[in-house]
């Protein structure tokens, strides 16, 4: 009988050593999270066993091996999987509530409305940071983040470092950029601090223990998930990096955010916030990559996992939105179209980015990129690109608005459309020319002035104080405005003679009586007009 000879103690000694070292340096360079609902940390004691297990030269050992690879596997897939839970995975964004565009949507702000966008605010911080010679070879632009800083909308990103060695010899770079979210040429280079220098230590591109999510692992956060760091400054100009803290809800997935951890990125100071207990000024607490995941699954599985037909299936169109509303808070905002080819949106979904309450708008519309194709064909020969087309209230009509830019990513027009019928499209130079363009095509289509269930229609009576007209698309445009007893409205209302042909004879001082969408805005567009003064009408 053959006999074989068991591997010499030196080479298990050598394999446990080696699985060791493997353990330590997966752990430090992988940072699984350890917990028993991640599957990460179990991966990780696999592949680190794979040296003592193989060098053992036992059989039994390398059978338990596999057998145990095998069982974490099926255990994934039972707990996890979307065909044996299809409906854990549909619950996972929660209770929506059904609502209208006119209790959330932000009304356009002529002066601040904040229609630049990331690669604008990106191109900008960088044309700033190569004005100064000594910075720009040695540091780069971080990836901008939009927030919320003393009640005015900003682009917010950090110095980060160019590579390794600009890293290893400077061990930290001089500042953070801000720019206007309303005007990109508001650019401010931030340097210091209460008088003192800033040196942002710990960032995304730092190495080693200065790499901001393995310094927030390492400092007492291993057994948490944690995920999406993006940079955000407190009220007082702070540097922070604001990460993710969350659990799986089903099984092994189902990644839902529990909380936040903020890095000062100059001291590495790391704290853990529960969810409520987070700091105001933090805008993102809810990430972005669970939010969308979440409403896929929602539009996905709303009628299980097998649903041959699509029946009632939505998908989320393009990506993610973060778009302040009329109470100032920040939601993610997807919108969601049938399954397979669609121009069409079925309706949008608002999530809070701090509490996650859902908000369902069942409003069919047009999607953003027939939108942005729409403003873009108007003056095809300019060659113009559209930004990410954001909805707002303009004239108590959800609309979509977007900046237009040439071929060098400058800001050269601004374009509205009707978020219900792409053929409402303003086009011109100025955001204030692009409203009045816009509002005079809805007054023309008795359609459009139809602004449906989502506005609050407001009649007035009152006395013409001021009438003037403008010629503009081929169509007069009357602009009025009106006093209600003593009082002086501060509202100009407009409207064009396909309206009311009594606009035509209407003049300073006749009784009127009008209707409109509320909309909190100056300038708004009468969707009834109707001249008491005039006789035989």
């Amino acid at each position: 009988m053959r006999h074989y000879a068991l591997p010499h103690r030196g080479w298990i000694f050598a394999g446990l050593v080696l699985s060791l070292l493997l353990l330590c340096g997966l752990y430090y360079f992988k940072t699984p999270t350890i917990a028993y609902d991640f599957v990460g940390i179990y991966v990780v004691l696999l592949v680190a066993a794979l040296p003592a297990v193989a060098l053992s030269g036992r059989i039994g050992v390398m059978a338990a091996y596999a057998a145990l690879a095998l069982i974490l596997g099926a255990v994934v897939f039972l707990t996890s999987a979307p065909i044996l839970h299809a409906g854990a995975y549909y619950k996972m964004l929660g209770q929506e509530t059904q609502a209208n565009f006119h209790d959330a949507l932000p009304p356009i702000d002529i002066d601040q409305a904040p229609l630049v966008s990331q690669d604008m605010a990106l191109q900008a911080m960088q044309k700033r940071l190569s004005e100064i010679a000594s910075l720009g070879s040695q540091v780069r632009v971080g990836t901008p983040v939009k927030q919320l800083v003393k009640d005015k909308l900003v682009w917010v990103a950090f110095l980060e470092h160019s590579g390794f060695f600009k890293w290893f010899s400077d061990g930290a770079t001089p500042g953070y950029l801000i720019v206007s979210a309303h005007d990109p040429a508001d650019v401010h280079l931030i340097m210091t601090l209460n008088g003192k220098p800033l040196k942002l230590r710990y960032l995304q591109s730092a190495y080693f223990n200065d790499d901001v999510e393995r310094h927030a692992y390492l400092s007492g956060q291993s057994t948490v998930g944690l995920t999406d760091f993006e940079p955000e400054i407190d009220d007082n100009g702070v540097p922070y990096y604001v990460g993710t803290v969350y659990e799986h809800r089903v099984g092994f997935s189902g990644s839902e955010s529990t909380g936040i951890v903020t890095v000062n990125a100059v001291s590495g100071e790391v704290v853990r916030y529960k969810l409520g207990d987070e700091p105001k000024w933090v805008d993102r607490i809810q990430a972005e990559e669970f939010i969308l995941e979440q409403m896929q699954d929602r539009g996905e599985y709303i009628h299980g996992y097998i649903n041959l037909n699509n029946d009632g299936r939505l998908r989320v169109e393009g990506e993610l939105d973060l778009v302040y509303g009329s109470d100032q808070r920040p939601y993610w905002v997807g919108g969601m179209t049938s399954k397979g080819k669609n121009n069409g949106l079925s309706g949008f979904y608002f999530v809070d980015s701090r509490t996650k309450a859902v908000r369902w708008f069942k409003v069919p519309s047009v999607s953003q990129d027939t939108a942005a194709h729409a403003v873009e064909n108007v003056n095809p020969e300019k060659h113009y690109k559209a930004t990410n087309p954001l909805p707002f209230l303009v004239g108590g009509a959800p609309t979509y608005v977007m900046a237009l830019r040439d071929s060098q990513g400058v800001s050269r027009a601004f374009g509205m459309v009707d978020m219900r019928n792409n053929q409402i499209i303003g086009v011109a130079d100025t955001l204030s020319a692009t409203l009045r363009s816009y509002q005079s095509r809805r007054s023309t289509n008795r359609v459009a002035a139809d602004v449906g269930t989502e506005a609050r229609e407001v009649a007035l009576k009152g006395t013409v104080m001021r009438i003037a007209s403008e010629f503009r698309n081929n169509q007069t445009m009357y602009y009025i405005t009106l006093a209600t007893g003593e009082k002086t409205l501060g509202i100009i209302f407009t409207g064009s003679s396909d309206l009311s042909e009594e606009l035509v004879l209407t003049k300073a001082g006749d009784k009127v009586e009008l209707s409109y969408s509320d909309s909190n805005t100056r300038v708004v567009g009468m969707s009834k007009f109707h001249n008491t003064d005039i006789p035989g009408l």
